[in-house]
């Protein structure tokens, strides 16, 4: 353990943290109000822009043979393919993709995660409310994501859930209908979320975990040796 004690500390302020959402929370909050945060997030291409093509990250020079893509990390699909609670999915769900881009590559591996996006209506009746909520970023397991050009003139926003991942065979989202791309702050800020919604830890956790390998309350693995 003692060779691994400096990788621990290293990693304390990393691999648990939720600075991340606090820094965008911190953001929404400098903004007026709700309206000043729908201006922002929804101005064209803030947080999302149409599907990124390969074609044009080519002739922009992302011509190598490792920067091929078909889909990208954050990409909002739908597809009736994908299986939630062991029960497929239909009515043209839509999705966004959470493996990173480089596991989305053909071949790359047999199955994906996504998470579901919830149509929120203009008609609903908490509307108002949901805005506010949603664009101060205080619900950890919903992300806000603006109304697509493809939601037709009903849908008011999006959320994406956190709670809950769906799968699909690598194959079968690679042939799905790309709908949208997250723009690079929405990329990050979808990425924060999921390190936070994954692996964020209570301090009071940290301290347990630090109590018990200080102090063993029972006998450790009997794991095999090193092979010579």
């Amino acid at each position: 353990m003692g060779e691994l004690a400096e990788l621990e500390r290293e990693l304390s302020g990393l691999s648990h943290s939720d600075d991340p959402l606090k820094r965008i929370q911190l953001f929404s909050e400098r903004l007026k109000n709700t309206s000043e945060r729908i201006r922002v997030f929804n101005a064209d291409g803030a947080f999302v822009r149409p599907p990124i093509s390969n074609e044009d990250a080519r002739a922009l020079g992302f011509d190598r043979p490792e920067d091929a893509f078909t889909l990208l990390q954050g990409d909002v699909v739908s597809t009736e393919c994908a299986f939630f609670l062991g029960e497929r999915v239909t009515g043209c769900p839509k999705y966004i993709a959470l493996n990173s881009s480089c596991d989305l590559v053909p071949e790359r591996r047999r199955y994906a995660s996504l998470l579901r996006i919830v149509e929120v209506r203009k008609d609903d009746q908490d509307l108002k409310a949901k805005f506010d909520l949603l664009l101060r970023f205080k619900r950890r397991e919903s992300m806000y994501l603006p109304a697509l050009p493809s939601d037709g003139g009903t849908v008011a926003l999006n959320v994406v859930q956190f709670d809950g991942v769906c799968q699909i065979g690598s194959g079968d989202l690679l042939l799905a209908r790309r709908i949208a791309s997250l723009s690079l702050v929405g990329w990050r800020m979808f990425a924060c979320f999921t390190k936070v919604v994954l692996a964020r830890a209570g301090e009071r956790e940290v301290q347990m975990r630090r109590a018990i390998e200080r102090h063993p309350v029972q006998t450790a693995f009997d794991l095999p040796a090193a092979p010579d």
